[in-house]
């Protein structure tokens, strides 16, 4: 099991009573709520990152937004062909 911290922290009454209500209706702990908002958030940034490669690559292939539906479709009929039958998922 993993080493947990403590931690402090200091919010306001308003930021608090609305947690407070939250882990109440979700029939949680506070400790579970803060720990769920932390999760929420990290990944929150993984996706943002995730969708800023994506559009880093995008704008280095020159693809728009209008060419997905394409791309997708061209990829998905190459795949049932069998044209990545090497590549593992």
């Amino acid at each position: 099991m993993a080493t947990e911290k403590n931690l402090h922290a200091s919010i306001t009454p308003a930021l608090l009573a609305e947690a407070e209500k939250i882990a109440a209706a979700r029939r949680v702990s506070m400790d579970e709520l803060m720990q769920e908002a932390v999760k929420s958030l990290i990944e929150e940034r993984s996706w943002k990152e995730v969708f800023a490669f994506g559009k880093q690559q995008a704008n280095k292939l020159g693809y728009k937004e209008e060419d997905v539906d394409r791309l997708i479709h061209e990829f998905r009929d190459e795949d049932r062909a069998g044209k990545y039958q090497n590549y593992s998922r």
